[in-house]
């Protein structure tokens, strides 16, 4: 009787470096204070003897630095350049490039990248799915941040102290003018947006154009852009666009660093 071979099991992770990792991304995420030995195990899930083992091998190459006094520790200056070169790749313009063009493509209709920067949405691509039909908006024109569709887009995933903001400066133009405003029908659109990825305009602000909006996180997850998808369709096509959009902004999102 032949024994049978144990097959052996091949991970293609190393579980040291995976730890590694996540000591890392678990001292990134701590915004109050630097963290004990004790706090980032129980945090990560491993023995305060790894623990040690870990971070001193990632001091000896200054990835993170320990306080003597209060037995602490935070990320380090190496991590430095290692940031400003993945945040040279993570250039959202860039990043979205392919996929606005592509949805621009598939929908037929106009896509609008848009930055936000002072309370203002700064177009910076503009790409045209049909030659016969093109938006007037320019490219590096600004709108509001709370203009139409993307202003819900964008409102609905701000925080409260950016939203109050912008509630108590008075201007608010998700329908139009100030004076449009419905307060109860945007609190159900913000709602809608925050369950579905996306919002819409149905010819408020521009009568006959039609607009479907998401938004764009960044590596801090929060958002930093929208994404603008104008044409002339009908309402009844609100809700496959606004899947289409949606999809594409997470992907944008995650590939900007942000953690959805």
């Amino acid at each position: 009787m032949t024994q049978e071979k144990k097959k052996s099991v091949y991970n293609p992770t190393s579980p040291a470096v995976e730890q590694a990792a996540r000591l890392l991304l678990c001292l990134g995420k701590n915004e109050n204070s630097d963290m004990g030995v004790t706090a980032i195990c129980n945090e990560i899930g491993i023995h305060k003897s790894k623990g040690y083992s870990i971070l001193n091998a990632l001091a000896q190459y200054d990835l993170i630095i320990k306080d003597n006094k209060t037995k602490t520790y935070s990320l380090g200056p190496a991590l430095m350049p290692l940031a400003q070169k993945a945040r040279e790749k993570l250039d959202i313009n860039a990043i979205a490039k392919t996929h606005l063009q592509q949805l621009a493509q598939e929908t037929q209709a106009s896509v609008l990248l848009g930055i936000i920067c002072n309370d203002q949405f700064y177009i910076a691509g503009k790409y045209d799915g049909n030659e016969k039909l093109s938006v007037t908006i320019r490219q590096y024109q600004s709108l509001h941040i709370t203009h139409g569709s993307h202003g819900k887009a964008i409102f609905a995933f701000l925080d409260e102290k950016d939203r109050q903001r912008l509630i108590e400066a008075g201007q608010l133009f998700f329908h139009g003018d100030i004076e449009s405003l419905d307060k109860k029908r945007l609190e159900q659109e913000l709602i809608f947006c925050r369950k579905n990825g996306y919002a819409v305009d149905n010819g408020e602000i521009t009568p006959g154009i039609t607009a479907v909006s998401a938004p764009i996180f960044d590596h801090n997850n929060k958002v930093a852009a929208g994404i603008v998808l104008v044409g002339t369709f009908t309402d009844d096509k609100f809700k496959i666009l606004g899947k289409k959009i949606a999809a594409v902004s997470q992907i944008i999102s995650r590939q900007a660093g942000a953690q959805l």
